[in-house]
């Protein structure tokens, strides 16, 4: 009766974590893609487009090696949901960073510095979630991996490709007057799609 129980959570935690793809594709798609034409339009220059292109993914990869030590004070699922979280809440403070030039209209380079902070630390929330939400999905996945993934990625593909085509038309209908309300629109987009990522996390099956 237990393992009927766990096989049944399992299975209904497979189904939602293909649903949490297609939400964190959300984030991608809206937020991610453009996080490099928001930089530019809060006038960075080819030494900041080069930091956010190579600070961010550096130190999220550095992260990853302190996540082995918090998993033996944690569970997995805490660990995704807090990184999850964290990294939803970050949208909102890249969002915060238009204020200064485009509603107080004061030109300088603290924007893109702090963009290049923020976003550093959003993709190190999701790194450093990393390598505990591969050891719990492996204790969810024990049979057919390929067909698994395969079908998860192709959901997460498609919708953040639609994702991304959506987030250029709403820029492209706000680019001649008011480009940051198009920068809001989707990023706010981005912050809902990695909360109800979050939420899903929460809903998923542990094994111990």
């Amino acid at each position: 009766m237990k393992k009927e129980r766990e096989f049944a959570l399992i299975e209904q935690s497979k189904k939602i974590s293909v649903k949490e793809a297609a939400t964190w594709s959300i984030m991608d798609g809206f937020g991610a893609r453009y996080i490099t034409p928001y930089a530019l339009a809060l006038g960075a220059n080819n030494t900041h487009i080069g930091l956010l292109s190579s600070i961010p993914h550096l130190i999220g990869n550095l992260a990853q090696l302190f996540t082995l030590k918090e998993m033996g004070k944690w569970t997995r699922k805490k660990i995704v949901f807090v990184g999850v979280a964290l990294q939803a809440l970050m949208w909102l403070f890249i969002i915060a960073l238009g204020i200064i030039p485009f509603v107080l209209n004061i030109k300088t380079n603290l924007s893109p510095n702090l963009l290049i902070l923020v976003y550093t630390l959003l993709i190190l929330f999701g790194a450093f979630a990393g390598p505990a939400w591969n050891s719990w999905m492996k204790d969810l996945v024990t049979k057919n991996l390929g067909e698994y993934f395969g079908k998860r990625s192709k959901i997460a593909g498609i919708v953040s490709l639609v994702s991304m085509l959506i987030a250029g038309f709403i820029l492209d209908y706000f680019k001649q007057t008011k480009i940051f309300m198009g920068f809001i629109i989707i990023f706010f987009i981005a912050f809902l799609g990695r909360s109800i990522s979050a939420y899903l996390m929460l809903k998923q099956y542990e094994p111990k």
